[in-house]
Protein backbone atom coordinates (compact mmCIF):
# COMPACT_ATOMS: atom_id res chain seq x y z
CA UNK A 1 0.00 0.00 0.00
CA UNK A 2 1.83 3.56 -1.01
CA UNK A 3 1.92 6.76 1.66
CA UNK A 4 -1.02 8.05 0.54
CA UNK A 5 -3.33 5.15 1.27
CA UNK A 6 -2.07 4.16 4.26
CA UNK A 7 -2.22 7.59 5.59
CA UNK A 8 -5.52 8.10 4.22
CA UNK A 9 -6.38 4.66 6.10
CA UNK A 10 -4.89 5.68 9.02
CA UNK A 11 -6.65 9.08 8.94
CA UNK A 12 -9.87 7.62 8.82
CA UNK A 13 -9.93 4.75 11.73
CA UNK A 14 -8.52 7.32 14.08
CA UNK A 15 -11.74 9.31 12.49
CA UNK A 16 -13.75 6.16 13.06
CA UNK A 17 -12.68 6.02 16.45
CA UNK A 18 -12.44 9.31 18.10
CA UNK A 19 -16.19 10.48 18.61
CA UNK A 20 -17.21 6.40 19.20
CA UNK A 21 -16.72 7.47 23.25
CA UNK A 22 -19.34 10.15 22.91
CA UNK A 23 -22.19 8.16 21.30
CA UNK A 24 -21.90 5.57 23.94
CA UNK A 25 -22.49 8.04 26.29
CA UNK A 26 -25.28 9.47 24.87
CA UNK A 27 -27.14 6.38 25.55
CA UNK A 28 -25.80 6.42 29.52
CA UNK A 29 -28.42 8.66 32.48
CA UNK A 30 -25.48 10.14 33.94
CA UNK A 31 -25.91 13.63 36.02
CA UNK A 32 -21.76 13.72 35.88
CA UNK A 33 -20.44 15.51 32.61
CA UNK A 34 -18.44 13.46 30.26
CA UNK A 35 -15.49 16.04 29.59
CA UNK A 36 -14.64 13.92 26.42
CA UNK A 37 -18.01 15.04 24.89
CA UNK A 38 -16.96 18.64 24.90
CA UNK A 39 -14.65 18.24 22.74
CA UNK A 40 -16.63 16.95 20.05
CA UNK A 41 -17.93 19.37 17.27
CA UNK A 42 -21.69 19.10 15.92
CA UNK A 43 -22.79 16.25 13.82
CA UNK A 44 -22.74 16.12 10.36
CA UNK A 45 -23.44 14.16 7.43
CA UNK A 46 -19.93 12.52 7.67
CA UNK A 47 -19.63 12.20 11.38
CA UNK A 48 -23.05 11.50 12.71
CA UNK A 49 -22.02 11.68 16.31
CA UNK A 50 -19.69 14.57 15.69
CA UNK A 51 -15.92 15.34 15.35
CA UNK A 52 -13.42 16.14 17.64
CA UNK A 53 -11.27 19.10 17.43
CA UNK A 54 -7.93 17.06 16.55
CA UNK A 55 -10.26 15.23 13.63
CA UNK A 56 -11.11 17.97 11.75
CA UNK A 57 -7.86 19.47 12.28
CA UNK A 58 -6.30 16.37 10.72
CA UNK A 59 -8.67 16.46 7.45
CA UNK A 60 -7.42 19.81 7.25
CA UNK A 61 -4.03 18.82 7.45
CA UNK A 62 -4.62 15.74 4.83
CA UNK A 63 -6.05 18.40 2.43
CA UNK A 64 -3.12 20.94 3.12
CA UNK A 65 -0.77 17.90 2.02
CA UNK A 66 -2.74 17.43 -0.74
CA UNK A 67 -1.86 20.78 -1.87
CA UNK A 68 1.59 21.03 -1.25
CA UNK A 69 2.08 17.65 -3.40
CA UNK A 70 0.16 18.83 -6.19
CA UNK A 71 2.65 21.92 -5.49
CA UNK A 72 5.54 20.31 -6.05
CA UNK A 73 4.66 17.85 -8.84
CA UNK A 74 3.74 21.25 -10.82
CA UNK A 75 7.35 22.56 -9.51
CA UNK A 76 5.55 25.88 -8.17
CA UNK A 77 7.89 28.59 -7.91
CA UNK A 78 6.95 28.66 -3.57
CA UNK A 79 4.28 26.27 -1.84
CA UNK A 80 1.24 27.15 -0.05
CA UNK A 81 1.79 28.43 3.49
CA UNK A 82 1.68 26.13 6.26
CA UNK A 83 -1.83 27.19 7.91
CA UNK A 84 -1.76 28.51 11.01
CA UNK A 85 -4.46 26.27 12.54
CA UNK A 86 -1.59 23.97 12.55
CA UNK A 87 0.55 25.77 14.71
CA UNK A 88 -2.97 24.54 17.43
CA UNK A 89 -2.06 20.78 17.08
CA UNK A 90 -1.15 20.48 20.78
CA UNK A 91 -4.03 22.14 21.92
CA UNK A 92 -6.56 20.86 19.73
CA UNK A 93 -9.15 18.81 21.97
CA UNK A 94 -9.58 14.67 21.77
CA UNK A 95 -12.47 13.11 22.23
CA UNK A 96 -10.41 10.77 25.07
CA UNK A 97 -7.98 12.64 27.39
CA UNK A 98 -5.87 9.18 27.03
CA UNK A 99 -5.66 10.04 23.15
CA UNK A 100 -3.25 12.37 23.79
CA UNK A 101 -0.11 10.74 26.07
CA UNK A 102 3.18 11.73 26.70
CA UNK A 103 4.47 11.02 23.23
CA UNK A 104 1.61 13.18 21.85
CA UNK A 105 3.18 16.58 22.18
CA UNK A 106 6.93 15.48 20.78
CA UNK A 107 4.74 13.72 17.42
CA UNK A 108 3.03 17.45 17.11
CA UNK A 109 6.05 19.20 17.13
CA UNK A 110 7.60 16.78 14.76
CA UNK A 111 4.81 17.62 12.54
CA UNK A 112 5.15 21.40 12.83
CA UNK A 113 8.69 20.89 11.87
CA UNK A 114 8.57 18.94 9.33
CA UNK A 115 5.88 21.71 7.76
CA UNK A 116 7.87 24.53 7.72
CA UNK A 117 10.98 22.64 6.61
CA UNK A 118 8.51 21.91 3.74
CA UNK A 119 7.77 25.39 2.80
CA UNK A 120 11.11 26.65 3.13
CA UNK A 121 13.10 24.07 1.82
CA UNK A 122 14.42 24.56 -1.89
CA UNK A 123 12.46 23.23 -4.57
CA UNK A 124 14.83 20.54 -5.11
CA UNK A 125 14.41 19.29 -1.79
CA UNK A 126 10.76 19.56 -1.53
CA UNK A 127 10.17 15.84 -2.20
CA UNK A 128 12.32 14.78 0.64
CA UNK A 129 11.17 16.99 2.72
CA UNK A 130 7.21 16.12 1.69
CA UNK A 131 7.96 12.22 2.31
CA UNK A 132 9.60 12.89 5.95
CA UNK A 133 6.38 15.03 7.08
CA UNK A 134 4.28 11.68 5.74
CA UNK A 135 6.85 9.12 7.61
CA UNK A 136 6.12 11.88 10.91
CA UNK A 137 2.38 11.33 10.34
CA UNK A 138 2.84 7.51 9.66
CA UNK A 139 5.01 7.30 13.00
CA UNK A 140 2.62 8.78 14.91
CA UNK A 141 -0.40 6.99 13.57
CA UNK A 142 1.19 4.14 14.36
CA UNK A 143 2.14 5.21 17.93
CA UNK A 144 -0.99 6.52 19.06
CA UNK A 145 -3.69 4.85 17.47
CA UNK A 146 -2.43 1.18 16.34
Amino acid sequence: MNKKKMISVLIVLVLVFSCREVANNTTEKSEEKDSSAQACLAPSDRNPNGASELAVLMREMEKQAEIWKGEIEKMEAALSPVPASFYGLKTAAVTKPSMKNENYNAFADDFIAFSDALVNVSPGERKDAFNSMVNGCMNCHTQMCP
